[in-house]
């Protein structure tokens, strides 16, 4: 396929982008470049779709080319979406798929994905013990972590197909594990790391026991709000086994609030804070949130 005649047409919203794509394809119309039920013209929304559709028209009515007008609702002008569905539905029979089409509904999808992990033996590895692999409740969406581990399942689905199948190049599993591998695989001790970092905070908090949110904070929304937060990450850190499966608040004790403008905290302070988040740098080696160093802990 030859892409001579292609324009790139950057610009920001408001621009004239639109206008521009009704003009060219009314002047193509008119010269016989390309006929009004063949133009293909997709886009993100309904709304955006319909629009152009309307200008083309007007455009072509314009050019008193009313048969082309009327010629213009064969078209495929459309979401990007509709566009597919539009492909499926009237080559259905070349294709083997049913004739009826259709987008499945957020419910039904939940429902598929919930029946696809219920005979998959790795996920069920998962699905069984949800907290050792840092799924927990959220209370900012009311997921579960049931939900939530769907939520990461259907991403790496969409994700697939943002890719694509391309026959001419299979996928390597083998290379893909070692790539993966060699990345992700960690070989810490887990064991070490989760005392050296239950250590630091307990030296922390004592010598600092109190918050200081209602001290240096004060006059600074974003300083209280840090420091109130460090200190219930830090009490939560002394509780008995949060340390050994809440990578969450691993991550959280590795960017602790130290000294900035207008927040400063005495020196020894920031000593014993830059020790926890050195401690819990060693997230980044912990074995813990694979299956293999979870067992090891």
């Amino acid at each position: 396929m030859s892409l001579a005649n292609l324009v790139v047409v950057p610009a920001g919203a408001g621009s004239g982008k639109t206008h521009r794509i009704k003009e060219d394809l009314g002047q193509w119309v008119v010269d016989g470049l390309v006929a009004p039920e063949k133009i293909v013209a997709v886009t993100f929304t309904e709304a955006a779709a319909s629009e152009l559709k309307d200008r083309i028209r007007r455009s072509l009515l314009e050019l008193d080319r009313l048969e082309d007008a009327l010629l213009l609702d064969q078209a495929y002008i459309s979401t990007i979406h509709g566009f597919g569905l539009r492909v499926i539905t009237e080559f259905s029979f070349d294709s083997g798929q049913s004739p009826q089409p259709r987008l499945l509904t957020e419910d039904e999808q939940d429902i598929l994905i919930r029946q696809a992990l219920a005979r998959t033996e790795k996920a069920e590895k998962v699905l069984v013990d949800l907290d050792s692999y840092g799924y927990k409740y959220s209370f900012n969406s009311g997921k579960s972590a049931a939900d939530l581990f769907r939520d990461d399942i259907l991403d790496v689905v969409a994700l697939l197909r943002t890719i694509g199948w391309q026959p001419d190049k299979p996928c390597d599993l083998k290379q893909v594990n070692r790539w993966i591998a060699d990345r992700y695989t960690v070989v810490g001790d887990g064991l070490g790391v989760t005392k050296a970092l239950s250590t630091s905070v307990d030296s922390l908090l004592g010598d600092f026991p109190d918050s200081w949110a209602g001290v240096i904070g004060a006059g600074n929304g974003a300083a209280t709000k840090a420091f109130r937060q460090n200190y219930r990450d830090l009490r939560l850190a002394l509780q008995e086994g949060e340390l050994e499966n809440n990578w969450a608040l691993w991550q959280r004790l590795r960017n602790l609030r130290i000294s900035k403008r207008g927040s400063e905290v005495p020196s020894e302070y920031e000593d014993r804070a830059n020790g926890v988040m050195a401690a819990a740098d060693a997230l980044v080696t912990h074995p813990g949130p694979t299956r293999r160093g979870r067992q090891a802990l």
